[in-house]
């Protein structure tokens, strides 16, 4: 299983539309049983060590793959964020 952590600069706001988003695009690719996503801050995503990769409205800085998550709040990129995401779900390891 693999865990994604999304993320913004106060882990409330962006965070959670970008979260809403993600989860029901994972639903409808039935992909969302296979992870386990937590939300929080670009402050604390910088110290995670337990998260295969990071989805965020904030630049961050970390040793795993992230995506930015700003096209799911302007609705423009979308589709690249998904694959992307979906791509990192699948892969092996």
């Amino acid at each position: 299983m693999k865990h994604i952590m999304i993320c913004c600069g106060a882990g409330v706001a962006t965070s959670t539309v970008a979260l809403k988003k993600l989860e029901a695009y994972l639903q409808g690719e039935q992909l969302l049983d296979k992870v386990r996503i937590s939300q929080g801050t670009v402050a604390e995503a910088i110290t995670r060590d337990d998260v295969d990769f990071i989805v965020s409205t904030s630049p961050v800085k970390v040793s795993v793959p992230v995506i930015n998550a700003l096209p799911l709040l302007t609705g423009m990129g979308t589709d690249k964020v998904f694959s992307r995401v979906k791509e990192l779900i699948l892969a092996e390891g």
